[in-house]
């Protein structure tokens, strides 16, 4: 369908440029025979739309003083989107393919929330809008269909049947009984068929684009769009400045710590070697110590920004190292073919680094489980224990996490009901 669709969305003049004249008339064929049945459909579909809403809106605004009235309201609203959505099938007919749609995402909260979002949703009105409208444009539409055809068809053929059927060239006074008369109305039908096809392109174009206007989201997915980045770019700020922040802190608290405790001995140890050599050569060892233990802060600070063994053979192998050092019993299932995007590779390996700490640290769990996959275009980290749950889904760690995802087009989402299970789940973008 979806290349039927492609090929028709095009006006034939500009499909079939440069082929044969057979392709060009086919293409046309095909173009008005589309837009027919788009005109005769809108008759009916107004009919039972025009029928339906304005029952529905009447009886529910009729008992809104009563608890029956919000319910009616609510089923008409779920009728309207799916005769909205029967539209938006019915305008791939002129416009190439289906008109997509967009509604409100209906929140999980309460009953109140929910239905604000319900009501709330401009496309729910502009649904209301369209039905209103599609009985008067169904009228008009049908009828220059059924009226231009009509009278194309009677013109063109009136030399075939004006003898079997004397009682049609009959008008009264007026009789097309000669083959004069016959060659006048097929010249005349000849030379009203473009306007024939132009009424009923012009009709089903105009309708098509209304109906896109209106069922269509494409304005508001855009500020949609929009909004999100701006959320989330500003959340990719926030999270680079605190990851900026730590870093800092590590430094500051851990290796410049070491290092300046190192200077130090190696300062007091030169003072001390022509008068105290022991003293000096244990300053010394000390230094030492303070190196590798500088060292160590380093490479873990190092490790903490994108660590080697990621970079180096992939996020499987860096996943199951996390596991292996993790303090309790992990499994991990990874199921996500060859390597990665890098920025994708590393927000899984953080989500999956974070999970382990928060479930080890305030779970109370004794398994974990780690799971890897792909579906579709994106890939899935799922981490799960076996904890008391509550986790908290606005908390700092989990806050961070979700920026982190959100920056690059993802979701995260959690699942922590009081007595566990707990369920992180984070979805990344990983097209090939």
């Amino acid at each position: 369908m979806s290349s039927m669709h492609s090929y028709v969305s095009e006006t034939p003049t500009v499909a079939l440029a440069g082929r044969s004249r057979s392709e060009w008339a086919a293409a046309w064929a095909t173009r008005l025979g589309l837009d027919t049945a788009y005109l005769l459909l809108g008759l009916p579909a107004g009919t039972i739309a025009f029928t339906v809403v304005v029952t529905g809106w009447s009886t529910a605004l009729g008992l809104a003083i009563t608890l029956i009235g919000l319910p009616i309201a609510l089923a008409t609203i779920v009728v309207s989107r799916g005769m909205a959505n029967a539209e938006r099938w019915r305008a791939a007919l002129v416009v190439g393919s289906p008109i997509r749609g967009r509604y409100r995402p209906v929140t999980t909260g309460r009953i109140i929330d929910r239905l604000k979002a319900v009501f709330a949703d401009a496309q729910t009105w502009k649904d209301l809008g369209w039905h209103l409208l599609l009985l008067p444009i169904g009228i008009v539409g049908f009828t220059v269909a059924v009226v231009c055809w009509c009278w194309s068809l009677y013109c063109l053929t009136f030399p075939i049947w004006f003898k079997i059927t004397p009682a049609a060239a009959d008008f009264g006074d007026f009789t097309l009984d000669t083959w004069w008369w016959a060659l006048l109305v097929f010249t005349v039908g000849i030379l009203t068929l473009p306007m024939t096809v132009a009424l009923v392109r012009a009709g089903a174009a105009g309708t098509g684009a209304l109906a896109r206007l209106l069922l269509g989201a494409d304005t508001e997915e855009l500020e949609e769009r929009v909004e999100v980045l701006t959320e989330t770019r500003a959340g990719a700020v926030d999270a680079a400045a605190a990851e900026l922040e730590r870093i800092e802190r590590d430094l500051h608290d851990g290796a410049q710590a070491r290092l300046v405790a190192l200077a130090m001995d190696l300062g007091m140890a030169e003072e001390r070697f022509a008068r105290d050599p022991d003293g000096a050569r244990e300053l010394v060892g000390k230094a030492r110590d303070e190196a590798k233990h500088a060292l160590a802060e380093l490479r873990d600070l190092a490790r903490g920004m994108r660590p080697a063994l990621l970079a180096e053979r992939g996020l499987a192998e860096a996943i199951r190292a996390l596991a292996a050092r993790t303090q309790l019993p992990t499994t991990v299932a990874f199921d996500a073919g060859g390597r990665l995007a890098p920025a994708v590779e590393s927000a899984a390996y953080f989500v999956v680094a974070e999970a382990l700490t928060n479930a080890v640290k305030h779970s109370g769990a004794t398994r974990l489980s780690v799971r890897v996959s792909r579906e579709d275009e994106r890939l899935v980290v799922e981490v799960s224990d076996d904890g008391r749950g509550g986790a908290d889904a606005s908390g700092g760690g989990l806050t961070g996490l979700r920026k982190r995802v959100e920056a690059l087009d993802g979701a995260l989402r959690i699942a922590s009901p009081p007595g566990g299970p707990t369920l992180l789940r984070a979805e990344l973008p990983c097209a090939s």
